[in-house]
Order: C-alpha cells, then sequence, then structure tokens
C-alpha cells in the first residue's frame, strides 16, 4: 500500500467522508457512494419497501415514477446554510495538492456563481465564506448517515426519514433503481456540475431525468414540455442546472471543457446519444463533453462492471463482488467504495485514521485539548452509546461522532486520539 502522503492513498483517505470538493478533484467518488450504498443492508430495505408499497400498474415508467415519489416525500432537501451548522468549513488553505487547488478553486467559482442565479438566501453569506477562501462543508454522505440526520428533523410535519442535497438525492435514486432490479450500471448518468446534478437513467430506450427529488420527467413528459421545439428543449436543459461542466457514469467521467476524463470515447458516444434522445436536443455542453473525451482517449476505468454482474444475487453477493475485486488491481473505485461505506476490509484500515484528522469539527473543538483527559472528557460527554451504524464494524469519524452525539467505544477512542493528535504541537 503507498504511503499515506501519495495521491492513492490521500484518494482513498478521501472516500472515507466525500464531500462536494473531494467529488469535484475526483468525480468518481460520486459513483464510490452509489456503490458504497448498494453494500448497506438499509438501501435494500428501503428498495424492497418501495417495490412492496402498494398496488399500481406495472411496467418501467410507474416503477421509475415511484422511485421519484418516494424520495420526494420522504427526504428533506437542506440549505446550504445547515451543511455550515453541521459540519463546519472547507478551507482553501488547507489544500497542498495543485490538483485539487485547481479543482477547488474551480468549484468555488461556480457555486458563487450559481448562488447568485438562484438567488439562494445565503448568498450573503456564501460569498464571503468563499471570498475568504472556504465554502461550508458539504459532504456527501452514504444512506445510513442520511437516515441518521432524521434525528435533526424530528420537528417536522412531514414526518421526513433523512436530510439530503440535490447530489445524495441523485445517488439515493439510482442506489434504489439499482437495488430494485429498476435497471442497469450501464443506465445511470449523472449530469451537471458542483452547483447541482441531474441524474439520467435509461432502462428503456426512451429514458428518465430526475431533477434531483423536485421534479421527476419521462422523455414524453419532457418533449410536451418543450412544445416539441428542440432550441427550447436545450434551454430547458441548462435551466435546469444553471451550469453543467461534467458527466459522471460508473464506467468513467468527463469534465469539460479540459478534463479530467475517464470514460471511454466510444462510451461518452452512447451517453450522448441517449441524452440527445431524451431531448431531441443536443446541448453544447454534450457537444463539448464529446470533443472531451476524443482528445483524451481514455481506457476507462475498471470495477463497475463486478458491481453490475452482482447485482441481480442480491446485497451479498455486490460485497462480495466489490471486496474480490480489489485485491490484484490498483487502487479502484471498489477500493474507494470500501472506505466510503466504511467497511471493516480495506486495503489499510489506518487510512481510516488519517481520515479522521480531516474534519473541521473535531480539529476546532482540539484547540481546547491540552492532555488526554480533556480529550477523555469530551468523549464522556458523548450522550449515545452505539454507532449511527448500529451493531456494526463500521466505523463513524469523529465529526460524526460530534454531529450525532452518539458513539460506540472505538469511536470514542478514535475521537479522542484525533483530539489528541491536533492538539500536539507540530514541528
Amino acid at each position: 500500500m503507498p504511503e499515506t502522503g501519495n495521491k492513492q492513498a490521500d484518494y482513498l483517505i478521501k472516500a472515507v467522508s466525500p464531500s462536494l470538493f473531494t467529488a469535484a478533484r475526483y468525480p468518481d467518488l460520486i459513483v464510490a457512494l452509489l456503490i458504497a450504498n448498494l453494500l448497506s443492508p438499509t438501501l435494500w430495505e428501503l428498495a424492497g419497501r418501495i417495490r412492496s408499497g402498494g398496488a399500481g400498474p406495472g411496467g418501467i415508467e410507474p416503477s421509475m415514477k415511484k422511485l421519484h415519489q418516494f424520495v420526494n416525500r420522504n427526504f428533506y432537501h437542506t440549505k446550504s446554510i445547515e451543511f455550515f451548522r453541521i459540519w463546519g468549513l472547507y478551507e482553501r488553505e488547507a489544500i497542498t495538492d495543485p490538483d485539487e487547488l485547481f479543482s477547488s478553486d474551480r468549484a468555488m467559482s461556480i457555486i458563487k456563481k450559481g448562488m447568485e442565479v438562484i438567488q439562494d438566501p445565503a448568498v450573503g453569506l456564501l460569498n464571503e465564506l468563499i471570498d475568504n477562501g472556504a465554502a461550508p462543508r458539504y459532504v456527501y454522505p452514504t444512506v445510513d448517515v442520511i437516515l441518521a440526520y432524521g434525528r435533526f428533523l424530528k420537528g417536522m410535519k412531514t414526518h421526513p426519514l433523512g436530510m439530503t442535497s440535490c447530489l445524495d438525492e441523485c445517488v439515493l435514486i439510482a442506489s434504489l433503481a439499482l437495488a430494485s432490479g429498476s435497471c442497469r450500471m450501464e443506465d445511470v448518468v449523472f449530469v451537471g456540475s458542483p452547483l447541482h446534478y441531474t441524474l439520467y437513467l435509461f432502462p428503456d430506450d426512451e429514458g428518465y431525468m430526475f431533477n434531483a427529488k423536485r421534479e421527476f420527467f419521462s422523455r414524453q413528459a419532457w418533449l410536451e414540455l418543450a412544445g416539441g421545439d428542440r432550441e427550447r428543449s436545450g434551454r430547458m436543459f441548462l435551466e435546469k442546472l444553471y451550469i453543467c461542466d461534467r458527466i459522471i457514469t460508473p464506467f468513467g467521467y468527463c469534465v469539460f471543457p479540459d478534463g479530467p476524463t475517464t470514460i471511454p470515447p466510444g462510451r461518452m458516444a452512447e451517453v450522448a446519444e441517449r441524452i440527445t434522445r431524451f431531448l431531441s436536443s443536443r446541448p453544447a455542453e454534450i457537444s463539448r463533453a464529446l470533443e472531451t473525451t476524443r482528445r483524451a482517449e481514455a481506457p476507462g476505468p475498471a470495477g463497475a462492471e463486478c458491481v453490475g454482474a452482482a447485482l441481480p444475487m442480491g446485497r451479498e453477493a455486490v460485497e462480495a463482488a466489490t471486496l474480490q475485486g480489489t485485491p490484484d488491481r490498483d487502487v479502484s473505485v471498489l477500493d474507494a467504495a470500501l472506505y466510503a461505506f466504511r467497511h471493516p476490509r480495506v486495503r489499510e484500515p489506518a487510512l481510516y485514521r488519517e481520515a479522521a484528522m480531516r474534519g473541521f469539527k473535531s480539529f476546532i473543538l482540539s484547540g481546547g485539548v491540552s492532555c488526554i483527559e480533556d480529550a477523555q472528557e469530551i468523549a464522556d460527554g458523548i450522550t449515545g452509546r452505539e454507532s449511527i451504524y448500529g451493531p456494526t464494524s463500521r466505523i463513524a469519524m469523529p465529526d460524526e461522532v460530534l454531529a450525532f452525539d452518539t458513539a460506540s467505544d472505538e469511536e470514542r477512542d478514535l475521537l479522542v486520539e484525533t483530539l489528541l493528535r491536533h492538539s500536539r504541537p507540530r514541528p
């Protein structure tokens, strides 16, 4: 295993708790998150609830509608200020990797521009933060953490199961579609930017578009809304996104117009053709993605095909395929998925300890720690006695322990260790 200072280890450390900014640097962390959800028994339980949730017409389109309705009705779409409150700040000054600095600056620019366009209520605060090299830490969690957010929402009349961002909703819908057998890995396409994502699923020739949880369109419904006008359809495509600079699939991604890209040109051509057919229009952004992939001629990443083949056999088969797919190959999206899931059987468990050091809240809290007794007092103040992951061998990070006020004994020990490491004077 490479040393923790190199890029492969950094990639896996970031996979433990993906966020808007780390996914801007490594777009396939979104695919890792998708696979991590498929490792979760909770995800498969939710998929079972959707399948058994009342009679209705059969067929693909009703199944797609059912997925959208389930996520739309049961999850609360939160505001950017909530991520700030729960997870703290992402700080530019902490970045040392030039590639990450470039992607971070690009993401901050997109967010600033987009928030002004959509008139986010917190635009003043966000602009001030970004101007000072910071932003809310938009964490992209697995389904288990999304549901853990539910304890913050008990006073809401709608009784949501959990709290989500647009990307969370897209990943959750795609995960549920895969677990319920409604589509295959090659049918999943994320389109958008760090500001906002949409999801396209293509289980048939027509396709379906999910504007996160806020809107759902079959191809026919989209064309009716566009009035059969190709130009209007192209404009609507961008109006849903505000900004579009990336396409992400389980078989590679493309950030355009200047990369990076990992999706092979042939597969990108298939994706472009499906989106073009859905819209009855080819927006300029899709053409840019095609041109970018043609220039790059990437061979395509490995990993997703293992998961796709295992899906019909259920969660345990997906887990076995993910574990079996990693030992004899270079670090892949399958490794990242295991870390995002917090699986105990990862290449290097010590990377969890390094990931714990990336949290903002625990770092700030360590300012009041001068000895082990101080750190232990903070850990003893955590009210709950079990992990947010329940009685499993998965481990919550210190910032999750602090956010949800519950921890197993192992998680308390990790919190104490992390606080002490932060508090030690640096050379």
